[in-house]
């Protein structure tokens, strides 16, 4: 006669060797007051998914990188320009089209990052793509979330960049934004 073993006993099993043995970083990111006044433009919603995307590119990039000399990550999502109008955009102004609306977009980050050996190191990353070639097939936060993955592959490594200038694009996400050098 076969014995079995019940289900609860092999799904706590399971989860016993899938759980890493190592304590995740603290990661926490909140939304700087530029990227807050364009709320009522890109929506609630899409803030905090945006939001939510760093926080959880930061906690996978230090939690997969061996060795990594970071216990603690307090970020600013500073800035973030869409690539498409938003479902907010979309709802308010008819002539955008998700298809046919194409822009420019990144993001900025700032914050702060904890090390084990106790030191607080100062991080200031941004994305912005600076040609239109390159958006094809871009969804809406395309060039956003490759900030993030960016910055927090590098927070990741324990190399914490400091940029003082960068590329950014001027206005609140329109299609189209030139771009200037701001400090």
């Amino acid at each position: 006669m076969r014995r079995l073993i019940p289900t609860a006993a092999v799904a706590a099993l399971a989860f016993a060797f899938a759980a890493p043995a190592f304590a995740s970083a603290n990661v926490e990111v909140t939304v700087g007051p530029e990227l807050a006044k364009k709320t009522q433009s890109y929506g609630a919603r899409e803030i905090e998914q945006i939001r939510q995307w760093l926080d959880e590119a930061a906690t996978r990039a230090i939690d997969r990188k061996a060795g990594s000399p970071v216990v603690r990550a307090d970020l600013v999502l500073a800035d973030a320009v869409p690539n498409r109008p938003t479902f907010e955009q979309l709802g308010r102004s008819p002539q955008l089209s998700f298809l046919d609306s194409v822009g420019i977009g990144g993001a900025k980050i700032e914050g702060t990052v904890t090390t084990a050996d106790g030191q607080v190191h100062p991080v200031r990353y941004a994305f912005y793509e600076t040609s239109l070639q390159n958006e094809i097939g871009a969804t809406t936060w395309y060039d956003a979330e490759r900030a993030f993955m960016m910055v927090s592959s590098r927070i990741a490594r324990g190399d914490f960049p400091q940029q003082t200038k960068m590329l950014t694009p001027t206005g609140t996400g329109k299609f189209g934004s030139r771009f200037s050098a701001v400090d």
